[in-house]
């Protein structure tokens, strides 16, 4: 469920990335860190737009924790 996702992003400070949907229906991707959160909104860092966000928790469609890129050592 993505609010274990949003949780865990506002207890480690880690980015997530969410697909949001705004009022007029469209979509987002978005890469955001959880400040706060409650029932009905989360509040988070947008690293897209480089500001702070209010967002219903409701019109949050996905959220997933950010993969790592793979670091290899070339020998």
């Amino acid at each position: 469920m993505s609010k274990y996702v949003l949780q865990h992003s506002r207890s480690t400070s880690m980015p997530i990335q969410i697909i949001y949907e705004a009022k007029d229906g469209s979509l987002s991707q978005r890469l955001v860190t959880v400040r706060r959160m409650n029932e009905e909104n989360v509040f988070v860092w947008c690293h897209n737009k480089k500001a702070v966000r209010s967002l219903r928790v409701e019109n949050i469609l996905s959220a997933q924790k950010r993969r790592q890129r793979m670091m290899h050592a070339y020998a």
